[in-house]
């Protein structure tokens, strides 16, 4: 089979520079490339994504995945299973810019979010959730911050798919919380992003974990925050009772946030 993959192009002209040649940020590329246009690069970027330097390989694969292309889906699915053999593991290539932790993970699921953007998305449906249930996997234990949430809720079938991976990786979070696990990110907000997923599935399931969250890190007000606006996608008495509780939890300091989540059920 004669191998069409460019040779000659180094991985900043794949990665930064859109089909006319002009040099870009890497998001405006994807964005670019969701509906085609970008097909002759592919190649060459798998190669990237496999043989290039650690930073590289993420963000080819960040590429690759957005635009929906399987090999970059089923590469991130591997990382994600195992992520003590991720390239980056031992020597994290992109960080957040509020904890410092390593970002890799979030900027995977986020390509899995834009991935239902691309124009093959239909086709590669099995492919985003097994990418999903993979990120859920690692939920507990490296920072993704609210966009897996956002992805998993993209769709409603999607998010009825990934439901007991889910569960499983609240479960897992509330767990280390009790346990005390040191994490260079903030855990219990994590989690609590992610009750906005499962308060569209399981009201009572969701004020059990939002009340499980309470009692373990009843101090965090960023969690708090967190899970007032997780609520607000509630659909019964359960979750309503815990904004309720919320309000006298925060003494003052949470009314906007249970106002704003209020507002929003009412509107629903």
């Amino acid at each position: 089979m004669t191998d069409h993959r460019d040779t000659t192009a180094d991985p900043d002209s794949l990665l930064f520079t859109d089909k006319k040649g002009n040099r870009g940020q890497l998001q405006d590329i994807i964005d670019d490339g969701l509906d085609g246009g970008y097909e002759a690069r592919v190649p060459s970027l798998i190669h990237l994504q496999r043989h290039g330097d650690p930073y590289h390989q993420l963000l080819a694969s960040v590429m690759l995945s957005s635009w929906g292309e399987p090999t970059g889906l089923q590469a991130l699915t591997g990382w994600a299973r195992e992520p003590q053999e991720a390239p980056w593991a031992h020597y994290p290539v992109t960080f957040d810019r509020i904890s410092g932790a390593d970002s890799a993970f979030e900027l995977l699921a986020d390509a899995v979010r834009t991935s239902f953007h691309s124009k093959d998305a239909e086709s590669i449906r099995a492919l985003q959730i097994d990418a999903l249930k993979a990120l859920l996997g690692v939920a507990d234990s490296q920072y993704v911050g609210r966009t897996l949430t956002v992805a998993i809720s993209r769709n409603p079938d999607v998010l009825a798919a990934v439901k007991p991976e889910l569960r499983a990786a609240i479960d897992r979070g509330i767990a280390s919380l009790r346990a005390k696990k040191q994490l260079p990110f903030d855990l219990a907000t994590q989690i609590a992003s992610l009750l906005t997923a499962l308060a569209q599935l399981d009201d009572r399931a969701a004020a059990g974990s939002a009340r499980a969250l309470i009692e373990v890190v009843p101090n965090n007000h960023r969690m708090l925050r967190e899970l007032a606006a997780s609520l607000a996608n509630g659909t019964g008495p359960d979750s309503l009772s815990v904004l309720r509780d919320l309000r006298q939890l925060g003494n003052g300091t949470l009314d906007e946030e249970i106002n704003r989540a209020l507002a929003r059920r009412a509107s629903a």
